[in-house]
């Protein structure tokens, strides 16, 4: 159903089970989405049977099979303390490397400063050996390059301050997510935001001879902490 026929929009609502958007047909690509309030099946097939899969599966099923390992597992207060454990030493390495480029900043904005000066005078004065467009371009680089400089100065000490505050947001940040796989409405919307980056947009659900399902994914746990790496994985639903 195209997005402008879905009644969710005309009636300013937003999908109304976590895996809303996610479950995508692999026979067809099209979604699969809730057919009988208890099941999810591929919406091409069963709004104008333009798809042959015909397979469908409960939603507590799949619920079930898909989002316990990540509260067993990612969203465990041991699993997610290790990550931010990981996230403080990887900032820690960034704002100890912005703290001693810090220490050699005046010195060097002070060489950037007199050499955008002379270079201004050349432009001004003229120079034989220098076009006035390569002075310019000159001019353009060191400028930029001293705001690079000013600009980590003033990232060093918010970086800092970010680095001691991790395990409690990695905390906070657990529980919310939580609630939301848990069914609390307020947590929910931020808990499907997660999920989409967690399976990588989408989980394809791949139909078998035996009237069976199976389903493929691409596992991110750096969506609850970024940048910790991916890994894949697949199993039957149905």
């Amino acid at each position: 159903m195209p997005a402008k026929d879905d009644k969710r929009f005309k009636a300013g609502g937003r999908p109304k089970f976590l895996l809303s958007g996610l479950l995508v047909c692999d026979a067809c690509g099209s979604h699969h989405t809730i057919t009988d309030q208890r099941s999810y099946g591929c919406s091409s097939f069963h709004d104008g049977r333009a798809c042959s899969n015909s397979v469908r599966v409960r939603r507590d099923r799949i619920e079930t099979i898909l989002l316990d390992p990540i509260r067993k597992e990612l969203l465990t207060p041991e699993r997610v303390e290790q990550m931010a454990k990981e996230m403080q030493t990887y900032y820690l390495d960034r704002v100890r490397a912005m703290q001693t480029r810090a220490v050699e900043h005046p010195q060097e904005l002070q060489e950037l400063t007199a050499w955008i000066e002379r270079l201004r005078e050349r432009l001004k004065l003229g120079d034989p050996d220098m076009a006035a467009d390569e002075i310019q371009a000159a001019i353009d680089r060191a400028s930029e390059k001293r705001r690079e400089i000013q600009e980590r100065q003033q990232i060093a000490g918010p970086s800092a301050r970010m680095f001691t505050m991790l395990p409690r947001a990695a905390e906070a940040y657990r529980r919310q997510i939580t609630l939301g796989l848990d069914g609390d409405p307020r947590a929910a919307l931020k808990a499907r935001s997660i999920l989409r980056e967690l399976f990588g947009g989408k989980i394809r659900l791949v139909p078998q001879l035996d009237g069976g399902l199976v389903a493929h994914w691409n596992l991110h746990p750096g969506a609850f902490l970024k940048g910790l790496g991916t890994y894949g994985s697949g199993g039957r639903i149905r």
